[in-house]
């Protein structure tokens, strides 16, 4: 069964709208810098997205820091999204990770594996998995 058998149509809007800025945020930075540090979305209570950035030493200290202050905003969230740029081991590739949840109970993974080459974005299919529960 699909979540989005047991979910209602504006939470599904949510969630699709803010796994599509994400991604559309996340390869800009690719084809521009080759790279992009872990940010966060938000959507707040009148349906407006939202980048959170953290000041934080080190790309891999920031996640668990995107996740702390969108903890602390969630009462005035309806959805969050923390998006980082990790290796791919078993396909020797890179992905951009999102972690999407939703106050209405949903928590989602999403990977998009992609490869670059000379500023040229090439993504690959995106898989998706449950994810656990980090900011409500």
């Amino acid at each position: 069964m699909s979540w989005r058998d047991t979910t209602p149509e504006p939470v599904q809007d949510d969630v699709d709208n803010l796994l599509d800025s994400a991604l559309t945020l996340a390869e800009e930075h690719l084809r521009d810098r080759g790279e992009f540090f872990p940010f966060g979305l938000a959507v707040d209570r009148e349906g407006g997205v939202r980048v959170v950035d953290i000041d934080a030493p080190d790309a891999q200290q920031a996640k668990p820091m995107i996740f702390t202050a969108l903890s602390r905003m969630r009462g005035d969230l309806r959805a969050a999204a923390v998006v980082t740029d990790v290796a791919l081991p078993e396909t020797a590739s890179s992905g951009i990770e999102i972690h999407l949840e939703h106050a209405h109970g949903i928590a989602i993974g999403v990977i998009e594996p992609y490869s670059l080459a000379d500023g040229a974005l090439e993504a690959e299919p995106l898989e998706g998995h449950t994810a656990i529960r980090v900011v409500w």
